[in-house]
């Protein structure tokens, strides 16, 4: 694993957080590679064994995508439909409601 972790106290832990770095015993033996998702089973075996504090990995956030990328590709999902055809309604509103939430833009109401 990298070095994007941060050390929390073990009652702020949750299932499903990553483990950013191994985890040591006294003796220097691994206890859990980094990179291991945490369970309630494991946060209570640390917890047992006074580990403190767990190293959490960062959630990484995912870049913003590309407009003009997002946009193309819903236009050939939906290249068999026009966009000014009102006779196929249904598929209009819901390209229409695809587009807002790919965009991210506000869907007025």
């Amino acid at each position: 694993m990298g070095d994007a972790y941060d050390l929390i106290a073990l009652k702020d832990a949750r299932p499903g957080m990553v483990l950013g770095h191994e985890l040591l015993d006294n003796n220097g033996l691994v206890l859990l590679a980094g990179g291991v998702v945490l369970t309630e089973a494991i946060i209570a075996s640390l917890a047992r064994h006074g580990v403190e504090p767990v190293p959490v990995a960062r959630a990484e956030t995912a870049p913003a995508p590309d407009p003009a990328v997002v946009q193309a590709r819903l236009d050939h999902l939906f290249r068999k439909h026009e966009r000014e055809d009102h006779a196929d309604w249904a598929t209009g509103l819901l390209r229409r409601y695809i587009e807002d939430y790919r965009l991210g833009r506000e869907v007025a109401r």
